[in-house]
């Protein structure tokens, strides 16, 4: 097989700004996709101007856009909207990420550019989508784990929700899905051979990422009170080692648990019923115990051809190194300036036959 750029040959215009647009127009450029990311000299992307930075732009911004190429024009003067509407005129995908009637009110609604090109595919990305009582109004993606109900499911011991330490929402609500809506709206056009306008809910979207949950609840069931893949069970769940770093179990199937005992020595560990399991029920201090005689990378040493669902806790910067993060070229290195950083490079790989 050979592996080749799915969207080379597609242009895209990109007026997204921050994280979820930006990510999600960075992993269709890595999939071959040419993205032009417009930025008018009165509304920079707020990324550009974060900490750390490289020659005064920030290496955020550097990692979310460097494989883009750049437009800044004021899209509000006469000459400025003439030199984007040729542009416009040469693209597939438009992809803008502000509060609905914003693109409007500059001429560049959907009704107006799919009269200059007829076959563009047009993608709104906003917090609550374009319709709805919340339609006008902002939100991160705090707002969005909370509303969706997906901030209740984490909660410290005394019951308040804790925020998770990466963007659930922007990423997979938003970056992943700017992924799929171009791709499906691609399809679209081909098919039907017409302009296609995409109204894509960050909110929306993250509500599907708590689809089990939801399929407990539609079956009367509580899942805050059997939250199997939450540490309700000893067989999910993470472990201090003896170094003070970090194991993660998830030997949710008895046949990985029973692997599991098998390797530790434990047979009368064996169930075949994960109720056996709650803690509580199964001591799980003896598995803190047991997690506490080895260090982190010992036990992943052991675990090493045991099929046992055993994993390390990485922290960020070891992922880098990580063999499986590079025997895939998850990362790329590229070059700004005098400083070398690592981007994401594609969030999946496509092949085709010789």
């Amino acid at each position: 097989m050979k592996e080749i750029q799915p969207l080379s040959g597609i242009k895209i215009i990109d007026f997204t700004r921050l994280l979820p647009g930006p990510l999600g127009t960075h992993l269709l450029s890595q999939l071959g996709a040419e993205v032009t990311k417009v930025e008018s000299p009165k509304r920079m992307d707020y990324t550009r101007f974060y900490q750390p930075q490289i020659n005064g732009v920030s290496t955020l911004f550097h990692s979310l856009n460097c494989t883009k190429k750049q437009l800044i024009v004021d899209y509000e003067t006469a000459e400025g909207y003439l030199k984007l509407v040729e542009e416009i005129k040469k693209t597939d995908v438009l992809i803008e990420q502000f509060r609905p009637g914003t693109m409007a009110a500059f001429n560049l609604s959907f009704e107006k550019l799919s009269e200059i090109n007829p076959n563009i595919v047009y993608i709104s990305v906003t917090g609550y989508g374009q319709t709805g009582e919340k339609k006008d109004k902002a939100g991160h993606d705090l707002n969005y784990l909370a509303t969706t109900g997906l901030l209740s499911l984490n909660k410290d011991e005394n019951g308040k929700p804790v925020i998770p330490g990466f963007q659930v929402a922007d990423i997979a609500g938003g970056a992943y899905m700017i992924v799929a809506a171009c791709t499906s709206g691609l399809l679209a056009q081909k098919i039907h051979q017409k302009a296609q306008y995409i109204d894509l809910s960050i909110s929306d979207a993250t509500i599907s990422l708590g689809a089990i949950a939801h399929g407990m609840l539609q079956g009367n069931a509580n899942y805050q009170k059997t939250p199997f893949l939450s540490g309700f069970i000893v067989n999910y769940n993470v472990y201090e080692c003896a170094d003070s770093k970090w194991i993660a179990l998830a030997a949710f199937e008895m046949k990985f648990w029973n692997s599991f005992c098998e390797m530790v020595n434990r047979p009368l560990w064996k169930t075949f019923n994960n109720e056996d399991l709650i803690s509580g029920v199964f001591d799980e201090k003896k598995l803190e115990q047991l997690f506490k005689t080895k260090t982190r990378d010992a036990w992943v040493a052991l675990a090493a051809n045991q099929d046992v669902c055993l994993s390390p806790v990485l922290e960020m910067a070891e992922v880098y190194n990580q063999k499986q993060t590079k025997d895939r070229a998850v990362f790329k290195e590229v070059k700004i300036d005098d400083k070398t950083i690592k981007i994401y490079d594609k969030p999946y790989k496509t092949y085709t036959s010789l």
